[in-house]
């Protein structure tokens, strides 16, 4: 989460000004985990729900990072093929998907801890203790999955709920990210 880049998204997603000047911005692109938190907290208090999905799935880290020869092993598979695909590759952090009954894509993602599910983002690491942390910011996560699985899957995704995460849960439950499939 870049809380500068998130100022900017605010921008070109036409976010009013009188909403954006009510935002803290941090003037350094080396906010700690403290801030980052802090800053989602505002977007629960300043901005609509549809807001912070629209903001939220253009951020995201790792995002220059696809392999091209990864993605020659989707070539000509539908999109149930992909996920297979996908859910094969990926065992060492347990990133899963699925297409739902109601044809949008949840993807699950998540270590086990024990009995509990730790966070996969690595700001988080860097806090001292497990705390309770809004699920807006585990929003960046729903970005950096879209932005991979668009190339995965060969669709637009729209993000429509971070639906859980360990962050929010207190390692209760793993990360959930669902989304609109938009074909074409």
């Amino acid at each position: 989460m870049n809380i500068l880049e998130i100022k900017q998204t605010m921008i070109e997603k036409g976010i009013p000004a009188e909403v954006t000047e009510q935002f803290i911005f941090q003037d350094s692109e080396n906010e700690t985990p403290e801030e980052k938190i802090a800053f989602a907290a505002q977007m629960d208090n300043l901005l609509t729900k549809e807001q912070i999905l629209s903001v939220m799935e253009e951020q995201g880290c790792s995002k220059n990072e696809h392999d091209a020869e990864e993605l020659r092993k989707f070539e000509g598979k539908t999109i149930e093929e992909r996920v297979e695909i996908i859910n094969s590759m990926h065992k060492e952090h347990e990133l899963r998907c699925r297409i739902n009954g109601d044809g949008t894509l949840s993807v699950f993602w998540g270590y086990g801890d024990g009995e509990k599910y730790r966070c996969v983002c690595p700001i988080m690491e860097k806090l001292p203790k497990r705390e309770a942390v809004s699920i807006t910011f585990c929003g960046c996560c729903s970005g950096h999955i879209k932005y991979h699985f668009e190339q995965d899957l060969g669709v637009r995704l729209r993000l429509v709920e971070t639906v859980s995460s360990p962050l929010s849960s207190k390692g209760e439950k793993r990360c959930e990210h669902r989304y609109e499939i938009i074909k074409g």
